[in-house]
């Protein structure tokens, strides 16, 4: 079952016009992203309680040139300067502190254009 607050943001991605596929634990994105990661135009994750998996998962994706290209948004409730600037060191494109506003959303697209515009 997918938890409330997912089903939310879900919802709101859906009525900004995105494409969204869900997908539950940090293996099931690495096996998407060798399977379509030409398809895949951004990567919005949650930066856990523990932040060792999605650190993992930025890093994995980051070590990939051919996924790379791929723009990874880290989003938490946690808003600590720390975690932030450790995400962005490690290749994020962005940071959004929870709970995320429709027009933060809108402007996702925004970092696709920049990331395939920087790679070609």
């Amino acid at each position: 079952m997918i938890p409330r607050a997912v089903r939310k943001f879900f919802s709101l991605l859906l009525k900004c016009s995105y494409q969204v596929t869900t997908i539950k634990s940090a293996r099931q994105v690495i096996d998407a992203l060798n399977a379509e990661g030409s398809d895949i135009d951004i990567i919005l994750t949650e930066v856990d309680l523990s932040m060792t998996k999605g650190m993992k998962l930025l890093k994995y994706i980051m070590r990939n040139n051919e996924l790379r290209r791929i723009p990874v948004i880290m989003m938490s409730a946690q808003d600590e300067v720390s975690i932030v600037v450790k995400c962005l060191r490690l290749g994020a494109a962005d940071y959004l502190v929870k709970p995320l506003r429709t027009n933060e959303l809108l402007n996702l697209w925004t970092h696709m254009w920049r990331r395939r515009r920087e790679h070609g």
